[in-house]
């Protein structure tokens, strides 16, 4: 069995092909769309979805079966249509322009595999079998979806208004290490989870300091759609 490389990838203003109109083309148009990429579509046909984001100016759509020369400037390219020639066929041009390629349900013809993820804000969950068995992947996406809940978005928002405060006040070191730890195994996590936002500020004051801003860098943070009461 392969073993991939696990990676992150930044794909903001990046031009991706995805080819098919499916309700699997659909899927991952939406994955490319979350990360900011730039998305072509090229397909005779759209399931309703793509066909509203096409109306609305968020795709381009090519309304044709797959050319030579689609793949050419693109950085990433998933092939889902339910032809296997046509798949192979997007999948061999990809690879000779140098693309990242998926070919979906066959990673023998791509070069990168997409991993079952669980989101929670910033923070990502990625769970790969290796392309063994994708029901497992899937199956571990939801455990992992049950144990670590919208608390961690909040946590990590707050966790990036800190960081810049605490990077400017305290210089490298031990000590500025062993502050980002108790802040990780502080009870923050449980309090935003009570909306507890006096017990928050306490707690950062009991880690930070008295004179650290926290009322300051709460206000306005939101508690699944709730706001933080300054």
């Amino acid at each position: 069995m392969e073993r991939y490389f696990p990676i992150m990838l930044d794909l903001a203003e990046r031009s991706c092909l995805v080819v098919g109109g499916g309700k699997v083309a659909e899927r991952k148009v939406g994955s490319l769309l979350e990360c900011g990429a730039k998305v072509t579509v090229v397909s005779p046909e759209l399931v309703e979805g793509l066909a509203r984001l096409a109306a609305e100016g968020r795709i381009v759509h090519l309304p044709r079966g797959y050319e030579p020369g689609d793949c050419t400037g693109m950085f990433v390219v998933i092939a889902a249509t339910d032809d296997q020639a046509v798949n192979e066929a997007v999948a061999g041009e990809a690879r000779e322009s140098r693309c990242l390629v998926n070919v979906v349900d066959c990673a023998a013809e791509s070069n990168f595999i997409v991993p079952a993820v669980a989101r929670q804000g910033a923070l990502t969950l990625a769970i790969s079998t290796g392309g063994a068995s994708p029901a497992l992947a899937r199956r571990l996406r939801e455990d992992l979806e049950e144990h670590y809940g919208p608390e961690y978005a909040v946590f990590l928002a707050l966790m990036a208004r800190l960081r810049a405060e605490v990077l400017r006040r305290y210089p490298p070191g031990r000590d500025r290490e062993e502050l980002f730890r108790r802040l990780v195994d502080s009870q923050i996590l449980a309090q935003i989870r009570n909306r507890d936002t006096a017990g928050i500020r306490l707690e950062l004051w009991n880690i930070l300091g008295k004179d650290f801003p926290a009322e300051e860098l709460t206000a306005g943070l939101s508690f699944a759609n709730r706001q933080v009461e300054s």
